[in-house]
């Protein structure tokens, strides 16, 4: 099998058969990632070839490895892309290579990212538009990471490296702390034994008690609150989009839900800013 030789293929000879391995492309953090692969490709173009089941001349073909790639150029409107040939493959063939492929893929970690970004974020005069324009990451991908790697303890950064925390809750302990490294960490300990309306209250109490100690604002970020459950039947492109704005924002639906509220309340002067 010679897959060397790198053709430009119509988008329209190219079918998705699932031979893939992966299946979590339909996802709405796969669907975040995808958004951004179409921007830096947009940018930098195709670095990677795909890699198609069948011979050339003889379409249609299937794509083994390469479904991100490919969705990514069908989101631009691509009429080709450049791909490579496996030859006419038996089922278990195909899988096999697509196996092969994601398997020995290593994802870069989280701190590796973090780090080039801040550092990408700093050469460019701190200027996230301009790292957006390099990278295709989001705008609040790109502010998250730097928060993340400018304002985290080295406890904090391990624990998203392993998948221990979620960058939400990352980003909570650093709020609630207010600069208090020590804090932080305190806190980043019992964040995941709190409710997300107790973790809400923890970056409400540090904020208007910076000097309270971690053990103060638990205390009270756990005390009962008379609170109101408002339920809403939401038309289906209202909660699409705040399902996007909740994985971009790394914020909890119900969080970016209240914030939207808030500020179109403050607006119409119903509430007190």
């Amino acid at each position: 099998m010679n897959i060397s030789n790198v053709v430009d293929v119509p988008m329209g000879e190219i079918r998705l058969a699932g031979i893939n391995v992966r299946s979590d492309l339909k996802s709405e953090f796969s669907r975040e990632g995808i958004n951004e692969l179409a921007d830096n490709i947009k940018i930098n173009g195709l670095l990677q070839p795909i890699v198609l089941k069948g011979i050339q001349g003889k379409p249609p073909y299937d794509v083994i490895v390469g479904q991100r790639r490919y969705l990514a150029h069908q989101q631009l409107k691509e009429k080709t892309i450049k791909a490579t040939f496996s030859g006419d493959l038996n089922e278990m063939q195909s899988l096999l290579l697509s196996l092969s492929e994601n398997m020995c893929r290593q994802e870069m970690n989280f701190n590796d990212i973090s780090i080039a970004i801040t550092k990408l974020y700093n050469h460019f005069e701190k200027d996230e538009y301009k790292v957006k324009a390099h990278t295709g990451f989001s705008i609040q991908t790109i502010r998250s990471h730097v928060k993340i790697e400018e304002l985290a303890t080295e406890k904090i950064k391990g624990f998203l490296s392993q998948g221990k925390i979620t960058m939400a809750d990352a980003k909570r302990a650093i709020d609630a702390s207010q600069g208090d490294r020590r804090k932080a960490d305190q806190l980043i300990d019992e964040l995941a034994k709190l409710t997300k309306y107790e973790k809400n209250r923890l970056v409400e109490a540090g904020s208007k008690n910076p000097k309270a100690s971690a053990a103060e604002l638990l205390e009270d970020a756990k005390k009962p609150r008379l609170e109101e459950t408002l339920i809403l039947n939401l038309p289906p492109k209202i909660h699409k989009a705040l399902l996007e704005a909740s994985q971009r924002l790394s914020l909890e639906v119900e969080e970016v839900t209240m914030n939207a509220l808030v500020s179109w309340l403050q607006t119409n002067e119903f509430l007190a800013a």
